[in-house]
């Protein structure tokens, strides 16, 4: 990067390279937008299909039908015009802001937001010129890489766009505090928490009362709570009547059966779920405060943990399941975490006990967590500290001390038996609990792995005999898309930190060896979340080294440059001085906050760090989320449109008249989405496409004309009058009743 004078006024070659990049990175932009646009399957990584089209027509660009897609031919000048206007008003804007808050020069805010800022514009130039590496040397891998990082790269040139202009206006005041002292929750804080909580909790009631809620994987864990209560036993007769322990070691919804005493509806639990996801930005500001000694850093990154995508997708899933009980693995494995930090070990054990109840998969994070305990006290003593220094430190030997008296056995031995029990429970979940419940079945998640083996003793021989295929699957494609969806909305912040996020490995591992469990759109990944914002907020302190480290070694490199290359104009640099005829800038004395080289302390670059995280998670949602922060709440192309999920149709206003023709202690048996309706009833089955006929004491069938999950031409008994009578339809031909002869 080129020098900033300490004093002085920006020679104008300054004011000149600011421009120069100015305007590659507007043009390069342009050229970004126009090529994406050009080709509808990229423009649908970030937009809807129909969204695109109506773009594209407004570009008056013609569309042609191809093989892998449609394409258009986006015109490149409007395109330029509209970005070069939004560009040079940005920067005579931004500037001027910056030169009003800083009391500097107008010219020197000119500099300083051009060439700082808009180095993130060149972003795209270099994702284009990585696509065309991969065209160019036919990687049909790197090609599909490259389509699908389209959003996260975008999102991350804005978010560092905008990081940069919050540092350069000075518009973020972290104050010191002290970690050791408490600090309650700020306000602004507490208005996203409850903005979370409303927004989907609204959206979770309205999808429900939509009949968009399907019951397997969803509602069902209410028919738990209810059959548990009315003396049928801890199930759901989706699964054949079995009790559920057969499928999840999952109880913790047992918790807010006192609460459902009151209010025995499905929605109860969705509200808990939305509210325990929404305070586990709780203990996320608590963690991030304490690394960064920063209010500010924690509420930003705590922030980022309610824009984070992947912890929505635990709240909504892709398929619109709304309640998942190993959603709470994120707020009860935050708390364990922020115990732990705080060396409240009992109650560290007490919240991971607690987690356990949420999902089987909560030991294979459990485990990690000890050896990363038993290992911190190790690298605790002396001996290790050194060791770390050494490592750290490259051609720097320390001697290491023979005797350390900082060594906590106590410590040591609670993480080594944590490792131990996570990798035991593991091991009896899958080959004893699970199977006994199932009738000495293997388990059901066995067949993700398919792949693999057919049954877990299968898979297990073939990941050891096998470790090309493991490493295969590992460093695919699709891996490399679900690693950079989880670190990408935290502006990678959880790198910082590896040993942190090496806890979350083994579970990354075991999630990319199937195409269903690899992504963060359902709910297999929730127990990475809490580990990634505990890795991230490690990571804010650690910032502020990496660029120390970094202008180190830029000064270590211009010192080698000056003494190759001496001065043309043969003076010392401590003996030349400035004319009076240039403007002020950096380290002058103007005003009181003037001058442009400062030297951030680490607070401050912590709350940059953090800012950049929040940012990055907000603009890696945008395209993906169902919120009203979402491209897709507000497209009337996309599925995630409001009006289509939110506001109950004339399906939902219909389904009433079909429900009043099924008597409460009568068996049914109805199609999925409809299905959580009778859940209270005597018995309610599942009737969906996968359930060939129904049990032979089924009374009732409902079946949902209109949904695309019921076909009428695979209902055999529509055909077999002389079993099953059709009731009058009070519904328009929504919904079809038939009732045993």
């Amino acid at each position: 990067m080129p020098t900033e004078p300490a004093a002085g006024r920006v020679p104008l070659a300054l004011l000149a390279l600011a421009g120069i990049i100015v305007l590659t990175g507007t043009v390069g932009l342009a050229a970004h937008l126009a090529a994406v646009l050009s080709d509808s399957e990229l423009a649908q990584e970030i937009i809807s299909a129909g969204s695109w089209q109506d773009l594209v027509a407004a570009l008056g660009a013609p569309i042609s039908a191809r093989r892998e897609g449609a394409s258009a031919d986006v015109p490149f000048a409007p395109v330029l015009a509209a970005t070069a206007v939004f560009s040079l008003l940005a920067w005579l804007v931004g500037a001027g802001w910056i030169s009003r808050r800083r009391a500097i020069p107008f010219p020197a805010a000119l500099y300083l937001w051009g060439f700082r800022g808009w180095l993130w514009w060149l972003m795209p130039i270099v994702w284009e010129s990585l696509g065309i590496a991969a065209d160019v040397a036919r990687w049909p891998d790197g090609q599909a890489l490259w389509r699908g990082s389209l959003p996260f790269w975008d999102a991350l040139q804005w978010a560092g766009w905008l990081t940069q202009f919050f540092t350069l206006a000075e518009l973020l005041h972290p104050r010191p505090c002290d970690p050791r002292e408490s600090e309650g929750v700020p306000r602004a804080l507490w208005i996203g928490i409850a903005a979370y909580f409303v927004c989907f909790g609204a959206m979770n009631w309205l999808l429900y009362e939509g009949l968009l809620v399907p019951h397997g994987d969803s509602a069902m864990y209410e028919e738990h709570i209810w059959n548990l209560l009315h003396g049928k036993g801890f199930r759901s007769y989706l699964d054949r009547g079995r009790l559920f322990l057969g499928e999840h070691v999952q109880v913790i919804h047992l918790l807010a059966t006192p609460l459902y005493l009151v209010w025995p509806s499905h929605l109860l639990l969705e509200l808990c779920q939305s509210a325990a996801l929404a305070l586990g930005a709780v203990p996320v500001f608590r963690i991030a405060r304490r690394h960064s000694r920063s209010t500010t850093a924690g509420a930003l990154l705590a922030g980022a943990y309610l824009l984070y995508f992947p912890m929505q997708y635990l709240d909504i899933a892709a398929d619109f399941k709304t309640f998942r009980p190993n959603s709470f693995e994120i707020p009860l494995l935050l708390m364990a975490l922020d115990a732990l930090e705080r060396g409240r070990y009992r109650t560290m054990l007490a919240w991971l006990a607690m987690m356990l109840l949420c999902q089987e998969d909560a030991a294979v994070v459990i485990a990690p967590l000890g050896v990363w305990i038993a290992l911190s006290a190790v690298l605790r003593t002396s001996f290790g500290s050194q060791v770390a220094e050494f490592v750290r430190i490259r051609g720097r030997a320390v001697r290491p001390s023979p005797k350390s008296n900082d060594f906590s056995y106590a410590t040591f031995g609670l993480g080594a038996g944590l490792a131990l029990f996570g990798v035991v429970y593991t091991i009896a979940v899958i080959k004893v609990i699970l199977p006994w419940f199932r009738g000495g079945a293997d388990v059901h998640f066995a067949q993700y792995f398919a792949d693999l083996g057919e049954t877990s003793a299968e898979i297990t021989l073939n990941v050891l005999a096998h470790p090309g295929l493991v490493l295969r699957k590992l460093f695919s494609v699709n891996s490399a898309i679900f690693a950079l969806a989880l670190l990408a909305p935290l502006g990678f912040l959880p790198l910082l930190s590896p040993l942190r996020l090496a806890v979350a490995a083994p579970l990354f591992g075991v999630l990319c060896l199937s195409e269903i469990t690899r992504s963060p759109l359902h709910h297999f990944h929730a127990p990475l979340v809490p580990v990634l914002f505990w890795a991230a907020s490690a990571g804010l302190p650690n910032v502020a080294k990496l660029f120390s480290a970094a202008r180190r070694c830029w000064a270590r490199w211009r010192g080698r440059s000056r003494s190759t290359h001496p001065d043309p104009l043969g003076i010392p640099s401590e003996k030349f001085i400035l004319s009076d005829r240039v403007l002020p800038v950096a380290g002058a004395p103007v005003g009181a906050r003037g001058g442009l080289r400062r030297r951030q302390s680490p607070v401050n670059v912590a709350a940059a760090a953090a800012l950049w995280a929040f940012l990055s998670s907000a603009f890696c949602s945008a395209p993906i989320t169902f919120s009203p922060l979402g491209f897709g709440f507000w497209d009337v192309h996309s599925r995630a449109y409001w009006r289509g999920l939110y506001v109950p149709g004339e399906r939902a206003r219909r389904f009433p008249a079909a429900f009043a023709l099924v008597p409460a202690a009568s068996r049914v048996a109805s199609t999925d989405y409809i299905h959580p309706r009778f859940t209270h009833h005597g018995r309610s089955y599942d009737y969906s496409l996968y359930r060939p006929s129904v049990p032979e004491d089924t009374e009732f069938i409902v079946i949902d004309v209109r949904h695309p999950h019921s076909r009428l031409d695979q209902i055999k008994e529509l055909h077999e009058p002389e079993k099953w009578e059709v009731l009058d339809d009070h519904t328009g031909g929504y919904f079809i009743v038939l009732k045993r002869k």
